[in-house]
C-alpha cells in the first residue's frame, strides 16, 4: 500500500514537472545573427526645425566621456531602423542635465537607448558661470549600427 502511494506520488510529480517550464534567458540577437533589415530607414528630419539649439552656443564643448547608444536588441531582432533627436543642457561642471527626446522615429526602444547614453555623457568644465541649454544630438540606428549626426 505504501509503495503504491509512493509510486502514485512519483507519477503525479513527474506529470506536473512536465507542465512547469523554467524560463530560459533571452539570448541577445546582436550576438547570434547578422542584422537583417525589415524596414526602410525613416526619412531624416530637419533637425534645426524639430530641435532648435540656439542656447547651446558661445562655449566650446569638449567631451570627456560620450558613449554611443547600443543598438537596441529588440530593434535588431525585428530588423528595425530609426533615429532619435536628443536635447540636453550642460552644467558649468560639464555634467549633462535635463536630457530629453525632441523627436524619434519609430521611438520606443531607440529613444530609451539614446537617452540612456546621453545621460552618461560628461564634458570638460565650462568657464565660471557658464551653462548651455538645448544642446542637440541626433543618433541614427541604421543597418545594425549607431551613428551620431
Amino acid at each position: 500500500m505504501r509503495n503504491a502511494r509512493l509510486l502514485a506520488l512519483a507519477a503525479v510529480i513527474t506529470a506536473l514537472s512536465g507542465c512547469v517550464s523554467i524560463p530560459t534567458p533571452m539570448t541577445d540577437p546582436r550576438t547570434r545573427a547578422p542584422f537583417m533589415p525589415q524596414s526602410q530607414m525613416p526619412l531624416m528630419p530637419n533637425i534645426a526645425r524639430m530641435a532648435p539649439s540656439e542656447g547651446c552656443q558661445g562655449e566650446p564643448l569638449s567631451a570627456v566621456n560620450a558613449p554611443l547608444p547600443e543598438y537596441p536588441a529588440r530593434g535588431w531582432a525585428r530588423g528595425e531602423q530609426g533615429w532619435s533627436i536628443v536635447q540636453f543642457d550642460v552644467l558649468q561642471s560639464g555634467a549633462v542635465d535635463n536630457v530629453r527626446i525632441a523627436e524619434g522615429v519609430p521611438g520606443r526602444f531607440f529613444d530609451r537607448e539614446a537617452l540612456r547614453a546621453v545621460e552618461q555623457w560628461q564634458f570638460a568644465p565650462l568657464s565660471q558661470g557658464a551653462h548651455l541649454s538645448g544642446c542637440t544630438v541626433m543618433f541614427e540606428f541604421v543597418l545594425g549600427q549607431v551613428r551620431i549626426r
